[in-house]
């Protein structure tokens, strides 16, 4: 078994490095708030549990700063989980949770001295903070690295409510070096204390893979996506409604001359043409409809449950929309129409690229047949 020394040494060390990881992540310019809050936290712990076990600090230092600063941490460290699930933590009730372990530390230390009552109730309260910060982080349990960090958080709380549970049972003066309970859960706590900065780390990380990828998918200019998202979410909703055997209608959108409209007014009107195209086209569609951006000036629906005959009064309803709207952009009124080919599944099938070659064959015999008009494959 090893020494009581060496095991608090392993948990002062492993708790340094731990909030070293945790700084270093922090210290990225993008970084997001919730980090901060888990590097200063778990910084303010590693002062206050310096201050607890290390000697040569006068007592009331020790047992009334010391504590408190724990407390203190582990409440920083619960507002960045609550930061991260969208919520927050009152910096009064930070206040309240260190406020709480000072009264404690001081009755225990001035009132009714005793380093065993001292001990254990600092250790019930520490073990349910981090129960608590282990069930708020485990509200949003669909994130990887959430189940480590849950069980980061609940083995360190379960480690400290031991420890306190077993000076409390015992009678007289308790030898902390000797006791093989209390070794446990000084092994424990350094091992939980590694699980749960690995869990939240790894909680940011997915976060921000989610969000690149969901970028990945998206035009910059106009906000729906791009071909890599059309053929994530159109591929699928085929598949669906194929499944289903449910109607799948495709729509190929070009905007007409859009060469003459860059030439004319310049990119920045053209721009402004694709945006407020997007913004239209949305305004038809419903929340399962896929809008895509495929090329310079090329969109592409795709329509959940829509028949042949449905599409096309859909198509020529935005048709006649479009022609009727007009840009403005720097004092002048852009006025564009555009060409529209329309795809059933019926006829095409359900294969997406199928029916895009097909709606997009429809659309040039719309511009053949002079644009702004629609065209069914």
């Amino acid at each position: 078994m090893l020494s009581f020394d060496t095991l608090l040494l392993v948990q002062v060390c492993t708790t340094v490095l731990t909030t070293a990881l945790l700084v270093a992540s922090a210290c990225y310019r993008d970084s997001p708030p919730e980090m901060r809050w888990w590097a200063t936290g778990n910084l303010v712990i590693s002062v206050g549990l310096s201050m607890t076990n290390l000697g040569g600090i006068p007592f009331l230092v020790y047992a009334l700063l010391g504590y408190s600063l724990i407390a203190l941490g582990i409440a920083l460290v619960l507002r960045g989980v609550r930061v991260h699930c969208g919520d927050t933590l009152a910096l009064s009730h930070v206040l309240l949770i260190t406020l709480i372990s000072l009264l404690v530390s001081a009755y225990f230390s001035l009132i009714e001295p005793s380093v065993k009552a001292r001990v254990a109730f600092s250790g019930l309260y520490f073990g349910v903070l981090n129960w608590i910060c282990g069930y708020s982080a485990g509200r949003y349990s669909n994130e990887r690295g959430v189940p480590i960090a849950v069980a980061g958080f609940g083995l360190l709380g379960t480690a400290l409510v031991v420890r306190g549970v077993h000076l409390l049972m015992q009678e007289g003066p308790v030898d902390l070096s000797s006791s093989t309970v209390l070794g446990i859960t000084m092994l424990t706590i350094p091992l939980a204390q590694v699980c749960t900065t690995v869990g939240l780390i790894l909680m940011v990380m997915w976060r921000y893979a989610e969000r690149l990828r969901h970028l990945s998918s998206i035009d910059a200019l106009t906000g729906a996506l791009n071909r890599a998202g059309l053929e994530d979410q159109g591929g699928r909703l085929a598949l669906r409604l194929q499944r289903a055997r449910r109607d799948l209608a495709v729509l190929m959108i070009d905007v007409d001359h859009f060469k003459q409209i860059n030439d004319s007014f310049g990119h920045a009107a053209g721009d402004e043409v694709l945006r407020c195209l997007t913004r239209l086209l949305r305004q038809e569609l419903r929340p399962m409809d896929v809008l895509a951006r495929i090329g310079g000036e090329e969109f592409v629906l795709v329509l959940d449950g829509v028949d042949p005959a449905a599409a096309l009064r859909l198509a020529e309803r935005l048709r006649a929309r479009i022609a009727d709207e007009s840009v403005p952009c720097d004092g002048a009124a852009v006025a564009y129409t555009v060409s529209i080919g329309v795809v059933a599944s019926v006829t095409a099938g359900y294969d997406l690229p199928t029916l895009m070659a097909a709606g997009d064959r429809a659309m040039y015999d719309a511009k053949r047949s002079g644009r702004n008009q629609v065209c069914a494959a």
